[in-house]
């Protein structure tokens, strides 16, 4: 017999309370359908002046191999540069200065340096490190490859060493220098204040990422550094923690993958700008909380990755893609992008996050599972996603990147215009861009900009919620082993729904709260039940 259900096939009574202890059933969430993955779909992919498409269509779902590249040169390249403002400069676009051995200078093609130094066997992660210094010296520091030399020296069996140098590098090495015959159109970069989305293949995906593995990219132009987070892999490689090792372990077990057997499908990265006068007059929405209008269930159990399947799964991001990913951070946005490695091509595409912008990727694929979080990360196994695709070729996995503010001296969240800001980038984020085409699924997620951010997380509970009830859009809110949160914010729900309380009375009052001046403010809820 199944758990969770008596002899007579109805659910047990402690499991309906586990459910009327969390809100609403998990049906609601999914618009009373029982498979999670029918409503997860976004439009189709069409070629357009703001979508730009880098394979041939139509996506053939049965083919044995990846879609081919779209050639696009001429004058139809001029116009989709002109159209994205901007285009991400491959190692194919540059050139490099060498000092010759009499102590001159030549300059160079990057692209045939970094032909000429791949060739050449590479045999352990010493030799790696001569081969990507030949065409990027830049990198020539002390230290620059430690936690590289770390995973490779001290911590790999010599069959797991000579598999991943005998098998899997060469195999790399020839997935990088397909640059030219993978990317024959100009690929746009995703920059502020633009709506624009490009799709590609996860061939073309894993070709860039491999190209970020050996560090050819060329180090970003110095107007653009300072908006973009980064290529190469280079940084990671100079870790020195050893939740650091464990992140480019997740990324050599991808390539593995993807090295062994190339995935067919495609995916896609959009950027989402809503300008101001778009956004709701947060203080006059005509929008009342209801249970029909903002389905609601909450829980402790779970992460948005695994029990968020069929929804927009909310990453808390940092204003550039991936945050401290090739770094040392490892909190929910860089473990995502380990696991789903995918996603760091955005890191190559986005330019950082404005205050009502937010970043989506559709499409990525996850190749391993982890355990433990920050310094205790480690990667723990292979993981075969068999999430369905949709009719474009994107494994139905939605996601949704939205920085919060960042809790620092002369920052208080509960003032207007952080709430403002606050609002706005989830309205960025929340609203479903589906023109009332089709129903939209509903949003995973969980305390946003709390943690290292230092948001509170009740606040930034409601604040969600909030946007959910505006853009009528279900919420599966996961609370993150915070105390207490999850019967609070049941209960603070339950009070808005049953008086039909509006967003707009609830903004109001959240000022309110904010602008009294309190030496110490009294409990955000408890207030609210006293003034609503």
């Amino acid at each position: 017999m199944e758990a969770g259900t008596s002899n007579d096939g109805c659910p047990d009574e402690s499991d309906a309370q586990a459910n009327a202890n969390r809100g609403c059933p998990l049906e609601a969430i999914y618009h009373r359908r029982t498979d999670p993955y029918e409503l997860a779909h976004f439009p189709a992919i069409e070629r357009t002046e703001q979508h730009t498409v880098l394979y041939e269509l139509p996506f053939q779902p049965h083919a044995d191999k990846p879609p081919a590249p779209y050639c696009c040169t001429g004058r139809a390249a001029a116009v989709v540069a002109a159209a994205a403002g901007a285009t991400l400069r491959l190692p194919t676009m540059s050139r490099c200065m060498m000092r010759n051995a009499d102590g001159s200078h030549a300059v160079e093609n990057r692209w045939t340096l970094v032909c000429r130094a791949l060739a050449k066997p590479i045999a352990n992660s010493r030799q790696l490190e001569e081969t990507i210094l030949q065409y990027n010296p830049d990198y020539r520091t002390h230290g620059q490859f430690g936690a590289l030399h770390r995973l490779f020296e001290e911590q790999c069996e010599d069959e797991e060493r000579a598999a991943f140098f005998g098998d899997t590098l060469p195999r790399m090495v020839t997935l990088a220098l397909r640059l030219t015959e993978l990317f024959r159109s100009p690929v746009p970069l995703l920059v502020h204040w633009k709506n624009h989305a490009v799709s590609m293949t996860q061939e073309q995906a894993a070709c860039l990422l491999a190209n970020a593995f050996f560090c050819t990219f060329p180090l970003p132009k110095s107007n653009l550094a300072k908006h973009f987070s980064g290529t190469n892999f280079a940084p990671l490689f100079a870790g020195s923690s050893q939740s650091v090792v464990e992140k480019i372990k997740c990324l050599c077990h991808y390539f593995r993958r993807v090295c062994t057997r190339m995935p067919t499908g495609v995916l896609t990265y959009e950027r989402r700008f809503v300008h101001a006068q778009h956004l709701p007059d947060w203080g006059t929405v005509d929008a009342p909380f209801a249970r029909e209008r903002v389905p609601l269930h909450v829980t402790s159990d779970g992460t948005i990755e695994d029990q968020g399947v069929g929804l927009l799964q909310m990453v808390f991001a940092n204003r550039f893609l991936g945050g401290g990913v090739i770094g040392h951070g490892c909190v929910q946005e860089e473990i995502r992008c380990v696991i789903n490695p995918e996603l760091l091509v955005g890191r190559l595409l986005f330019e950082s996050l404005r205050e009502t912008e937010a970043y989506f990727v559709l499409g990525s694929e996850q190749y391993c599972t982890y355990a433990n979080y920050a310094s205790s990360f480690t990667f723990q196994a292979d993981y075969r996603d068999v999430t369905p695709r949709d009719a474009s070729g994107r494994r139905r996995c939605y996601i949704v990147g939205l920085d919060a503010i960042r809790m620092q001296p002369g920052i208080d969240q509960y003032a207007e215009q952080a709430l403002r800001r606050e609002l706005g980038k989830a309205y960025a984020g929340f609203r479903d861009g589906l023109g009332g085409r089709s129903l939209a699924p509903g949003i995973a997620t969980g305390n946003w900009g709390c943690g290292a951010f230092g948001g509170h997380a009740p606040l930034k509970a409601l604040l969600q919620l909030m946007v959910a009830c505006v853009v009528e859009r279900p919420l599966l809110y996961f609370t993150c082993n915070e105390p207490g949160l999850q019967e609070r914010l049941l209960a603070i729900y339950t009070f808005l729904t049953e008086r039909r309380i509006g967003v707009a009375t609830l903004y109001r009052e959240l000022v309110g709260y904010g602008a009294k001046g309190y030496k110490e403010r009294p409990d955000l809820y408890d207030y609210l039940y006293q003034h609503l």
